[in-house]
């Protein structure tokens, strides 16, 4: 099915920063957002009315299916799929583009349009009369739809085919999002996602001089070698990489270090050259030399790439998906009211869209009620600057002093180097700002700093969120869980095990129905619940110290570095790379209680009932070099011991039987922790039968005496 959408000219830049906020429901947020027109503009909309955007110029509909076979989910009925393709149309010369780094430099249709394409994927009610009018707009992980799996529980694949099986039940988990009656939308908006069935992305032009003359600049790779590798390829995870221009530029420099902050020492260009393609290099064979590159380095490629490709219009084609399915009656899937959610690197793109404030269209209408931000930490991204690598992001000891971890991150305007901004400054300018969470796990606050969007960037004082924002810390929990019970493998040390178990789901599933009643009821959520500097129990990362030898810290956690990228960082072009380093901004973490757990936040019932300690970070343990650093995303875990007499020399907690003599003695703390969890609005009714069971598996592994030495 192909469909044409209106096509007009966008609204001027003076048009665009007055005109007014409007829905197709006359039902509105307390929140909305209006902007007051002059009556001398007023005067000239109505005698010269002006055409709306050309933002979706045509839909293309590939798949209309059942969702398992017509199931119903309760009062919602039920589920259809829709998937295709868009076409989008940008305004260049529209103030609601103006910040897409390059756009100006873009080539144009016949319209004086940029066009970018993308597929799209939406489940929503098939009887619109039992539509909820609430469009839940998840942003796509790399090319990946966790949204199933981050709420509805559903089975995700972090490597391989990411197709949509209407048929396949595991795809779909337990149906929460649809028995709320949601439509959820997708729309590919990365434009260097890995080749992979099922992937969302969008197919972005590349910028050229006015002349037509091809752009060229500094782009730059790195990678953590921890066993010999005859190539390394340009592009991270397998992402579309961006090809060397000249492999005999003198710009092209390969160096080496053994530490993130170390010595870089150059490889001589005799030993390695570009492959055919220019997307990998590879290790050139000599007499005297390895013929790979060695474990035990960082190797950093600084290259002269071209052609680059406007990534930057990710942030436009999402807000303008968004727009489609608000603002235009010929939508197949309307709703009323939208909010966005992202997860990890989504996260981190949903503040860099707040940021650089893509939540306005071009007709200068609001598109988001609310934003949900999920462990994105600190960071914004490589998402809209010439020769970006979206894919990548500064972590632990992975990816080093690529653009993300930049001033501000907090919401509020703060003073830092003599400038004074806030990460929702353009948002609150626009007087259109939604409501928002940002929810964070321990490892953000370890791994991806996010300890400065509470505090000032000298770490000596508290910030206060804004009033339409509240922020979560969900304690002790990884990015990411791992299976429960651990795997044997996983043992790093005795009774340490890499790995947490900590599941957040639950807590998230009920701050999105917090977030839902926000927008539609302006029922309050829950309060702001973060680890405080003025409380103490936001501390330096030096005093926290755990109470079992074998859980020790890293040797710092990931910090946030001022970088100076060069003179042109403010038009989106890099002229140094790698950037000048400044020494980094404040860090600091979330305190421990006595078992080594984290002490404030959303306490989970794995910290509430605890049978180990659950932290939110894990080390390198094993590798050829580094192996005190961290690795990414995942945590630790390191069970109590039995009993007294089992503990093991330097383990100051308490055993498992002296915390709990019986299991009714377990059970009934299980019992009063999933009730405070309920009353403090974590835990759904719906999930609490769920976390009993898990917690009743993990007290009958604990208690398995059929292997003493391991459980």
């Amino acid at each position: 099915m192909m469909r044409r959408a209106g096509i007009g000219r966008s609204l001027s830049a003076p048009a665009f920063s007055l005109l007014a906020a409007t829905r197709r429901s006359s039902t509105r947020s307390p929140l909305s957002r209006l902007v007051v027109l002059p009556v001398s503009l007023l005067f000239l909309l109505v005698v010269a009315p002006l055409a709306a955007p050309a933002v979706v110029l045509d839909l293309a509909i590939e798949r209309r299916v059942p969702v398992l076979g017509g199931k119903s989910f309760g009062d919602s009925g039920a589920y259809e799929l829709i998937e295709g393709t868009v076409r989008f149309g940008f305004d260049p010369q529209s103030e609601a583009n103006a910040r897409v780094a390059d756009i100006a430099l873009a080539p144009r249709n016949a319209e004086g349009l940029v066009e970018a394409k993308a597929n799209f994927v939406v489940v929503q009610p098939v009887d619109p009369a039992k539509r909820r009018g609430m469009g839940l707009f998840d942003v796509p992980n790399r090319g990946r739809r966790l949204g199933l799996a981050t709420l509805n529980g559903g089975g995700l694949e972090l490597g391989g085919d990411a197709t949509l099986d209407p048929e396949n039940t595991a795809h779909w988990g337990d149906g929460f999002l649809m028995e709320e009656g949601l439509t959820v939308l997708w729309v590919g908006w990365q434009a260097d996602v890995a080749e992979f069935p099922g992937a969302m992305r969008l197919e972005v032009p590349v910028a050229h001089q006015a002349d037509g003359t091809k752009i060229r600049g500094l782009a730059r790779s790195d990678w953590v070698v921890d066993a010999p590798a005859e190539s390394l390829p340009l592009a991270i995870a397998g992402h579309r990489p961006i090809p060397a221009a000249d492999p005999a530029a003198p710009q092209n420099v390969l160096t080496r270090r053994t530490s993130r902050d170390g010595e870089r020492e150059i490889v001589p260009r005799g030993r390695w050259a570009f492959d055919r393609a220019r997307t990998a290099i590879v290790a050139k064979t000599g007499r005297f030399w390895n013929t790979a590159f060695e474990p035990g380095f960082i190797y950093e490629l600084v290259y002269v790439a071209e052609d680059p490709p406007l990534v930057g219009l990710g942030f436009a084609a999402y807000r303008d998906f968004a727009s489609h399915a608000l603002f235009d009656a010929d939508c197949p899937f309307p709703v009323k009211r939208a909010v966005a959610d992202g997860t990890s690197q989504s996260g981190r793109f949903l503040r860099h869209l707040l940021y650089e404030g893509f939540h306005v269209d071009e007709a200068g209408r609001s598109v988001f009620d609310g934003v949900v931000i999920r462990i994105g930490g600190a960071g914004r991204g490589g998402f809209n600057h010439r020769f970006a690598h979206p894919g990548r992001v500064g972590n632990p000891f992975e990816n080093f002093f690529y653009p993300g971890d930049e001033f501000p991150f907090a919401s509020r305007s703060l003073a830092y180097a003599g400038r004074r901004a806030g990460l929702l400054d353009r948002a609150r300018a626009t007087g259109a700002l939604p409501r928002i969470f940002q929810i964070n796990t321990g490892y953000e606050y370890w791994g991806r700093a996010a300890s400065l969007i509470h505090m000032t960037p000298d770490g000596e004082s508290d910030v206060e969120p804004l009033e339409n924002e509240r922020l979560y810390h969900i304690a002790g929990a990884p990015h990411y869980s791992l299976p429960f019970p651990p795997a044997d493998a996983t043992e790093t040390a005795p009774g340490l095990y890499r790995g947490s178990a900590v599941d957040t789901s639950p807590i998230h599933r009920a701050l999105l129905v917090h977030m839902l009643e926000w927008i539609e009821r302006a029922d309050p959520p829950p309060p702001t619940n973060v680890p405080t500097i003025a409380a103490g129990t936001l501390v330096l990362p030096e005093q926290i110290a755990f109470p079992l030898a074998e859980l020790v810290r890293p040797r710092r956690p990931h910090v946030a570095h001022p970088f100076d990228f060069g003179p042109n960082w403010s038009r989106g072009i890099l002229d140094f790379e790698p950037p000048r380093p400044v020494p980094p901004f404040a860090i600091r973490m979330p305190g421990t209680d006595r078992f080594g757990n984290e002490a404030t936040g959303i306490r989970p019932l794995e910290l509430r009932v605890p049978i180990g300690t659950f932290a939110p970070f894990a080390l390198r343990t094993g590798a050829p070099f580094a192996a005190d650093e961290m690795v990414g995303y995942v945590g630790s875990f390191a069970p109590f011991a039995r009993s007294d007499e089992e503990r093991r020399t330097g383990d100051r907690r308490p055993s498992f039987t002296s915390l709990y003599p019986s299991a009714e003695a377990y059970r009934a703390q299980v019992a009063q922790a999933l009730d405070a969890l309920a009353s403090e609005g974590f835990l759904l009714p719906r999930d609490r039968a769920k976390a009993e069971a898990a917690a009743l598996a993990r007290q009958a592994w604990m208690t398995d005496s059929s292997t003493p030495d391991d459980r």
